[in-house]
């Protein structure tokens, strides 16, 4: 037979997957099927996807060797019911018998679940030294450490990193402009905005105090910009940059640019309409000569940290939630990506995963991929 796109729970298990809440068939109808008889479905009817040995034969398709019996029936069942949407699996599952279902569970639950454990070894690396060795193509303007010494150019460093992130964004999309960001950010993944975010973010901000206006001057006319910006511009919202300590000149250029339409930003345009250039001049020595405080997002949640919550589901001692351990990881960040967007309904999953950047979906998928499978 030719291989069906994505054979048998091709949405099997992924670290947070369906796991938490979902509802399972009894553990001893999962586990009463016929082993030998089981072996002859998968041969026919899942091997193409999955492999014979329960080794997933792509990146993006999970491995069902030694998966938990009560979650692979439960999901047989929802693909069958249409509660799953796969068109090729629904298909398949409806040629199906039940005791053909209930076979091929207890043939792959009993194999030797897959150990990619040594062949993932390293895969989850470091995310601050991947943001550091990215940074290197901005220290020419923005400094080795996110303080620059460039009149003109912003500093980055304490900065938050997803207002980094949502810049680099905006230059790559074309809604922010600068002809040398425009041709470095559209070479950035979200994952490497991610973590260059978290590197400069770690590092210890400098005042410029280089404005050339009068900051006595700028302290009140800055009371509407404290709103967003925060308090002397400590800003808290991680989408609004600070401002404190920040380049004079580099301050004065991007209000004019807000004023005046050239960056497009509604509230930005409507604060500072009619507000002549020496006040802006004003505005900006009063921030620049702000001392700038370090961010306290400076340690990014490592995968590791990231399973310890996803285990109280999919850990070794829970009885129905799909086994995730050495999982392929494009398989796992796939997934969690489609539950996080709501491209998967599981409410549960789409709850633990909202939080969750490309570049946190990156260290969960790649510290369950790395692990040895563990014993239930």
């Amino acid at each position: 037979m030719k291989a069906l796109p994505k054979l048998i729970l091709l949405t099997l298990p992924l670290a947070l997957l369906a796991g938490c809440g979902q509802k399972s068939q009894p553990a001893a109808e999962a586990q009463s099927g016929k082993i030998d008889a089981g072996r002859v479905v998968a041969q026919a009817k899942c091997a193409a996807c999955h492999g014979i040995d329960g080794a997933s034969m792509g990146p993006d398709v999970p491995h069902l060797a030694g998966q938990n019996p009560v979650y692979m029936l439960s999901s047989l069942g929802e693909y069958k019911s249409g509660a799953r949407p796969h068109a090729a699996l629904q298909q398949l599952i409806n040629q199906m018998s039940d005791e053909e279902a209930q076979n091929v569970v207890a043939y792959y639950a009993s194999l030797k679940p897959i150990n990619t454990a040594k062949a993932n070894e390293g895969v989850a690396g470091d995310r601050l030294a991947a943001g550091k060795e990215a940074a290197a193509q901005c220290a020419a303007c923005h400094g080795a450490d996110g303080n620059s010494k460039v009149n003109g150019t912003p500093s980055l460093a304490g900065q938050h990193p997803a207002y980094i992130a949502g810049a680099l964004a905006a230059y790559g999309n074309g809604a922010r402009k600068d002809a040398s960001m425009d041709k470095i950010a559209k070479g950035v993944v979200d994952t490497t905005a991610q973590n260059l975010g978290l590197f400069f973010t770690s590092q210890s901000p400098v005042s410029r105090n280089n404005g050339k206006g009068d900051a006595a001057k700028g302290e009140p006319l800055s009371g509407k910009c404290g709103g967003c910006h925060g308090q002397q511009g400590h800003s808290a919202d991680g989408t609004t940059p600070a401002l404190a300590g920040q380049d004079g000149a580099y301050l004065v250029k991007t209000m004019k640019d807000y004023r005046d339409g050239r960056r497009k930003h509604d509230e930005m345009h409507t604060q500072l309409a009619g507000v002549k250039d020496a006040n802006l001049e004003h505005i900006a020595a009063f921030y620049s000569k702000q001392t700038p405080t370090p961010n306290a997002s400076t340690k990014p949640t490592s995968g590791q940290q990231w399973a310890d919550r996803c285990d109280k589901c999919h850990g070794p001692q829970t009885a129905t939630a799909p086994l995730i351990d050495s999982q392929p990881v494009v398989y796992l960040a796939r997934a969690l990506k489609d539950y996080r967007d709501g491209k998967r309904a599981q409410s549960s999953m789409h709850i633990m995963s909202s939080p969750l950047t490309d570049a946190d979906i990156d260290a969960v998928s790649a510290y369950y991929a790395s692990i040895a499978p563990r014993a239930r």
